[in-house]
């Protein structure tokens, strides 16, 4: 949950949001890993370090949520953050552990780790959430126009920042339900270097660093890492493991041409593989042991100059890429090939004065598709596609008083597709206590995506006639400090109503084949948010959150169908204490039962599956030896509870992690 409160209310960092339109068990030999692996920590070891688009330390006491900086209290939205603090002290390497406790989300991960993991916001579907990697949009094109989080760390996250509801408006196609921006460390105006070594169950190790320098008026920053795992087998028949690495390395800077120029640049490149089984399509219809693997690379690159005219007038031209290139292999003879290409132009420009605010922009966004396979009955595969839109936005705001009024308007024309019109408008209401109430509502458009249009491989018949979603969304929360100032809290209640929604689970008898359409009738999401965090005292915090979502479409015979994947309830409770040389936290996290599809041996049709509720435990800690050298003790499903996010993928029992942190 996010509060903005005033320096030195707490001996630790506030939450504060930056939020910029600018965009199973078995030890490993560490001593065996680390010299296979020496290399890259050598490596990590030189000088340098990152930060793209968001100016240096100072810099992120100022909060935004659009296209102009405000305050938190400012913002009629509903927004959570995960602080740097958070992400230390809980221990957790994997966001989409993190995301979990958030309320609002529902985390679907098949299996082991590296696999496959969904995020689905407030009942939205997972490529209706956009991702930002330090202003960089994240989505993959090649794979959905979703985002994968299985790929990302935390060791290099300053904090993760959540804005829900439509933001099409000011963010595009990709943001119907919400914005997701995972920002890396920033620059701090001291030079360090950081590394960390850990081993753990599942004989998996990892390596990572951070370091820094500053080279005149250049900073310049590296982080790296490096997890590599057998795995857990994921099938509920044989015991084969799905093994996984991942390496994770981001260079930045930004140089200062003057008090009123600078230059944010960053790149950040992930090379990955992932051991998966295939589906038994003949007997159980259920994942099988077999020697699959994907092999991804992406590319997440940025580069901003912004340049202050004067106290009131900025502007800002930005370059961005998103490159993805993902290759399978199993027994078929010939590699099955996805790459995505997203090549984004955009300038800015922002006027403030007074109690008015307004910022507008230009876009210009590229697409390339392209597939690549062998023949099959179902047609050939090979194929290169491409699609432009160019984008015309503003944003005004105006601050009367205790009020906060803000309006959003995005114009798209895209060359695949009709003109789409977003917008949006917020409004907030401050009251002297520290209490604020406040309300939005906005519609935004979401356009089919290529794999949604014309296939994938021989496993998915496109569409080509398929209509952009339409989704009118409103929301009104409040946000209160207690108890003078030792408890906030944050309620938030949501509607939204979903035309067109695209359903890519459509069978189609002459084809023998799934394809896609858009459904007739609406598809309608509510629920309630709430998270509370109570600082017990200024060494031990506790944190609540709860989502209860009721989403459901159209099904068979007019019948109204609970949407899969869409706990009804889920929870979390936390707690963290820290003194100066340790620190532990606990948290438990709750997801109620949950609907799935299961696609039985051809030719019955697909049915609708539940899924048990379950409750996970985990546990961390940490002792400074010195100033150089920390210990770290992390453990996951403590009680090694058996469960599924998705139907026949098992997840991991009990595991357990030992690391070494060292700080010069």
């Amino acid at each position: 949950m996010a509060k903005t409160r005033e320096p030195g209310d707490r001996p630790y960092q506030k939450m504060k949001i930056l939020i910029k339109h600018s965009g199973e068990s078995e030890g490993i030999s560490m001593k065996i890993f680390f010299r296979r692996h020496s290399v890259f920590a050598f490596f990590l070891s030189f000088p340098l370090a990152f930060l793209c688009n968001f100016g240096l330390a100072e810099d992120i006491e100022s909060v935004t949520v659009s296209a102009i900086p405000l305050k938190l209290s400012e913002a009629g939205s509903s927004i959570s953050i995960i602080t740097k603090e958070d992400i230390a002290a809980r221990g957790m390497p994997s966001i989409q552990s993190l995301l979990r406790e958030v309320a609002g989300f529902a985390v679907s991960q098949q299996g082991s780790q590296g696999a496959v993991t969904q995020l689905r916001a407030r009942g939205a579907e997972a490529n209706q959430i956009l991702v930002l990697i330090n202003g960089v949009e994240a989505n993959d094109i090649a794979q959905g126009s979703e985002f994968d989080f299985s790929q990302l760390s935390t060791s290099d996250v300053e904090r993760i920042e959540i804005v829900r509801g439509p933001q099409s408006a000011l963010w595009g196609s990709d943001a119907l339900a919400g914005v997701v921006h995972v920002i890396t460390s920033g620059i701090d105006q001291k030079e360090t270097t950081d590394l960390m070594f850990e081993t753990g169950s599942f004989s998996t190790g990892r390596v990572s660093g951070i370091s820094q320098r500053n080279i005149g008026n250049h900073w310049v920053r590296i982080s790296g890492d490096y997890r590599e795992t057998d795995g857990t087998n994921i099938s509920r028949v044989g015991d084969e493991r799905d093994g996984f690495r991942n390496l994770n390395v981001g260079i930045s800077g930004i140089w200062s041409f003057s008090d009123s120029a600078h230059l944010d640049y960053s790149i950040r490149h992930i090379d990955r593989e992932t051991d998966f089984d295939r589906f038994d399509f003949f007997v159980t219809g259920l994942p099988a042991d077999a020697e699959n693997r994907t092999e991804s690379k992406y590319l997440y690159a940025g580069l901003s100059l912004e340049h202050e005219i004067s106290d009131t007038l900025n502007h800002t031209i930005t370059f961005n890429r998103t490159d993805s290139d993902n290759e399978t292999f199993d027994a078929d003879p010939v590699n099955d090939v996805t790459r995505g290409t997203k090549d984004l132009i955009k300038y800015q420009l922002n006027y403030t004065h007074s109690l008015h605010s307004l910022s507008a922009l230009l876009e210009h966004e590229s697409q390339e598709y392209i597939q690549s396979g062998p023949a099959s009955f179902f047609g050939d595969p090979n194929k290169r596609l491409k699609a432009r839109t160019k984008s015309v936005a503003a944003e005004y705001r105006v601050s009367p008083g205790a009020f906060n009024i803000s309006a959003s308007w995005r114009l798209d024309n895209n060359t695949e597709f009709e003109n789409a019109n977003s917008w949006r408008i917020t409004a907030n209401r401050q009251f002297g206590d520290g209490s604020e109430f406040f309300v939005s509502v906005g519609e935004s458009v979401k356009n089919p995506t290529f794999v949604e249009r014309f296939g994938f491989f021989d496993t998915f018949i496109g569409n080509p006639d398929l209509e952009p979603e339409n989704s009118f969304q409103w929301e009104f929360g409040f946000r209160s400090s207690l108890f003078d100032g030792r408890s906030d809290i944050a309620a938030t209640y949501f509607e939204s109503d979903l035309k067109n929604e695209i359903n890519g689970f459509v069978f189609d008898p002459g084809l023998g084949q799934f394809t896609a359409g858009n459904k007739v009738e609406r598809s309608d999401r509510s629920g309630l948010e709430l998270e509370i965090d109570y600082y017990v005292s200024e060494t031990f915090d506790v944190s609540l959150s709860y989502t209860y979502v009721d989403s459901d479409e159209e099904g068979s015979g007019g019948n109204r169908l609970k949407e899969v994947r869409r706990p009804r309830h889920m929870g979390a409770i936390g707690a963290i204490w820290r003194q100066e040389k340790t620190g532990f936290s606990f948290n438990v996290s709750y997801t109620g039962e949950q609907g799935d599809d299961f696609f039985p041996p051809y030719p019955p049709f697909q049915e609708r599956v539940q899924l048990s509720s379950f409750t996970l435990v985990s546990a961390s800690g940490y002792y400074k030896l010195s100033d150089f050298l920390t210990v770290t003790l992390r453990l996951e499903n403590v009680f090694d509870e058996e469960y599924e996010q998705v139907f026949g993928f098992r997840s991991a029992g009990t595991s357990g992690d030992f690391g070494l942190r060292l700080s010069f």
